[in-house]
Protein backbone atom coordinates (compact mmCIF):
# COMPACT_ATOMS: atom_id res chain seq x y z
CA UNK A 1 0.00 0.00 0.00
CA UNK A 2 1.60 3.60 -1.09
CA UNK A 3 1.03 6.10 1.52
CA UNK A 4 0.69 9.63 0.35
CA UNK A 5 2.79 12.58 1.67
CA UNK A 6 0.73 15.11 4.20
CA UNK A 7 0.80 17.77 1.80
CA UNK A 8 0.32 15.77 -1.39
CA UNK A 9 -2.76 14.59 0.48
CA UNK A 10 -4.26 17.92 0.97
CA UNK A 11 -3.88 18.97 -2.66
CA UNK A 12 -5.57 16.10 -3.61
CA UNK A 13 -8.40 16.87 -1.22
CA UNK A 14 -8.96 21.02 -2.51
CA UNK A 15 -9.17 19.00 -5.78
CA UNK A 16 -12.06 16.36 -4.49
CA UNK A 17 -13.35 19.57 -3.07
CA UNK A 18 -13.51 21.62 -6.49
CA UNK A 19 -14.86 18.35 -8.32
CA UNK A 20 -17.85 17.85 -6.33
CA UNK A 21 -19.18 21.34 -6.21
CA UNK A 22 -18.78 21.63 -9.68
CA UNK A 23 -20.51 18.20 -10.03
CA UNK A 24 -23.54 19.51 -8.25
CA UNK A 25 -23.31 22.93 -10.36
CA UNK A 26 -21.52 24.89 -7.56
CA UNK A 27 -18.42 27.30 -7.81
CA UNK A 28 -15.57 26.82 -4.94
CA UNK A 29 -15.39 30.66 -3.69
CA UNK A 30 -13.27 29.56 -0.65
CA UNK A 31 -10.98 26.64 0.66
CA UNK A 32 -8.69 26.70 3.75
CA UNK A 33 -7.62 24.28 6.05
CA UNK A 34 -5.58 24.06 9.21
CA UNK A 35 -4.74 21.36 11.54
CA UNK A 36 -4.34 22.33 15.45
CA UNK A 37 -3.52 19.63 17.87
CA UNK A 38 -4.26 16.71 15.58
CA UNK A 39 -7.47 17.84 14.03
CA UNK A 40 -7.98 19.29 10.73
CA UNK A 41 -10.18 22.30 9.84
CA UNK A 42 -11.75 22.64 6.38
CA UNK A 43 -13.94 25.81 5.48
CA UNK A 44 -15.55 25.71 1.98
CA UNK A 45 -17.19 28.64 0.25
CA UNK A 46 -19.36 27.68 -2.67
CA UNK A 47 -21.77 29.81 -4.83
CA UNK A 48 -23.92 29.27 -8.22
CA UNK A 49 -23.81 31.16 -11.25
CA UNK A 50 -27.32 30.93 -11.12
CA UNK A 51 -29.43 31.08 -7.74
CA UNK A 52 -27.99 30.70 -4.67
CA UNK A 53 -26.68 27.69 -2.15
CA UNK A 54 -29.23 26.41 0.25
CA UNK A 55 -28.68 24.71 3.87
CA UNK A 56 -29.97 21.55 2.38
CA UNK A 57 -27.59 21.80 -0.22
CA UNK A 58 -24.59 22.48 2.35
CA UNK A 59 -25.85 19.81 4.17
CA UNK A 60 -25.86 17.54 1.07
CA UNK A 61 -22.27 18.55 0.35
CA UNK A 62 -20.83 18.50 3.85
CA UNK A 63 -22.30 14.17 3.75
CA UNK A 64 -20.71 13.47 0.80
CA UNK A 65 -17.33 15.26 1.32
CA UNK A 66 -17.34 13.44 4.67
CA UNK A 67 -17.82 9.57 2.76
CA UNK A 68 -15.39 10.90 0.45
CA UNK A 69 -12.39 11.32 2.43
CA UNK A 70 -13.55 8.36 4.55
CA UNK A 71 -13.95 5.91 1.83
CA UNK A 72 -10.31 7.59 -0.06
CA UNK A 73 -8.73 7.92 3.14
CA UNK A 74 -7.64 11.72 1.88
CA UNK A 75 -7.24 12.51 5.51
CA UNK A 76 -5.00 10.96 7.95
CA UNK A 77 -6.16 13.33 11.12
CA UNK A 78 -9.38 13.84 13.18
CA UNK A 79 -11.42 16.60 10.58
CA UNK A 80 -14.09 18.90 10.99
CA UNK A 81 -15.93 20.59 8.20
CA UNK A 82 -17.49 24.50 7.29
CA UNK A 83 -19.14 23.83 4.13
CA UNK A 84 -21.45 28.03 3.52
CA UNK A 85 -22.34 30.28 0.97
CA UNK A 86 -20.90 33.35 0.46
CA UNK A 87 -23.09 35.63 2.13
CA UNK A 88 -23.74 39.05 1.72
CA UNK A 89 -20.30 40.76 3.09
CA UNK A 90 -18.40 38.68 0.56
CA UNK A 91 -16.71 40.17 -1.88
CA UNK A 92 -17.51 40.48 -5.36
CA UNK A 93 -14.80 38.93 -7.46
CA UNK A 94 -15.43 36.96 -10.33
CA UNK A 95 -17.48 38.08 -13.47
CA UNK A 96 -20.21 36.07 -12.83
CA UNK A 97 -21.08 37.16 -9.27
CA UNK A 98 -20.72 40.60 -10.55
CA UNK A 99 -23.55 39.92 -13.38
CA UNK A 100 -25.44 37.86 -10.88
CA UNK A 101 -25.97 41.12 -8.67
CA UNK A 102 -26.79 43.06 -11.52
CA UNK A 103 -29.80 45.30 -10.02
CA UNK A 104 -28.66 44.71 -6.16
CA UNK A 105 -27.13 47.72 -4.27
CA UNK A 106 -23.18 47.71 -3.61
CA UNK A 107 -20.90 48.85 -1.66
CA UNK A 108 -17.96 49.63 -4.04
CA UNK A 109 -14.11 50.79 -2.62
CA UNK A 110 -12.15 52.92 -5.53
CA UNK A 111 -8.80 54.75 -5.02
CA UNK A 112 -9.20 58.01 -4.07
CA UNK A 113 -6.72 61.07 -4.10
CA UNK A 114 -6.81 60.88 -0.39
CA UNK A 115 -6.83 57.10 -0.07
CA UNK A 116 -9.93 54.56 -0.77
CA UNK A 117 -13.28 55.80 -0.94
CA UNK A 118 -16.55 53.85 -1.34
CA UNK A 119 -19.20 54.54 -3.30
CA UNK A 120 -22.77 53.31 -2.65
CA UNK A 121 -25.00 52.86 -5.49
CA UNK A 122 -26.85 50.04 -7.72
CA UNK A 123 -25.21 47.94 -10.35
CA UNK A 124 -26.71 48.85 -13.66
CA UNK A 125 -24.54 46.62 -15.81
CA UNK A 126 -21.26 44.60 -15.76
CA UNK A 127 -19.38 43.67 -18.70
CA UNK A 128 -15.96 42.28 -18.64
CA UNK A 129 -13.73 44.45 -21.15
CA UNK A 130 -15.92 48.00 -20.28
CA UNK A 131 -15.94 47.13 -16.54
CA UNK A 132 -19.30 47.87 -14.01
CA UNK A 133 -21.83 50.72 -13.92
CA UNK A 134 -23.26 52.06 -10.77
CA UNK A 135 -25.60 54.18 -10.08
CA UNK A 136 -26.16 56.16 -7.22
CA UNK A 137 -29.00 58.80 -5.93
CA UNK A 138 -27.11 61.74 -7.55
CA UNK A 139 -24.73 60.09 -10.23
CA UNK A 140 -23.92 57.38 -12.48
CA UNK A 141 -20.46 56.04 -12.28
CA UNK A 142 -18.65 54.21 -14.54
CA UNK A 143 -15.65 51.74 -13.40
CA UNK A 144 -13.14 49.37 -14.93
CA UNK A 145 -12.19 46.52 -13.55
CA UNK A 146 -9.07 47.63 -12.66
CA UNK A 147 -10.24 50.52 -10.36
CA UNK A 148 -12.43 48.19 -8.10
CA UNK A 149 -10.56 47.26 -4.98
CA UNK A 150 -13.62 45.56 -3.58
CA UNK A 151 -16.87 45.19 -4.01
CA UNK A 152 -19.68 43.78 -1.75
CA UNK A 153 -23.57 43.53 -1.72
CA UNK A 154 -25.56 45.74 0.54
CA UNK A 155 -28.71 44.19 2.37
CA UNK A 156 -31.69 45.81 1.66
CA UNK A 157 -34.68 45.85 4.40
CA UNK A 158 -38.44 46.68 2.99
CA UNK A 159 -40.81 48.58 5.49
CA UNK A 160 -43.83 47.02 6.53
CA UNK A 161 -45.52 49.58 4.54
CA UNK A 162 -43.91 48.71 1.10
CA UNK A 163 -44.50 44.74 1.75
CA UNK A 164 -47.90 45.50 1.85
CA UNK A 165 -48.39 47.12 -1.77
Amino acid sequence: MFIYPKAELLDRLEQHVETLLAEHGFKLLEYSQITRNGTTHLRVVGDREVGSISVDDCAMLTRELRNLIIEQKLLTDDFRMEISSPGLDYPLREAWQFKKNIGRLLKVRIPGPKGPKDLRGRLVEFDETAGLTLRSESQVHQLGQADVLSAVVLPEFKSPVELKK
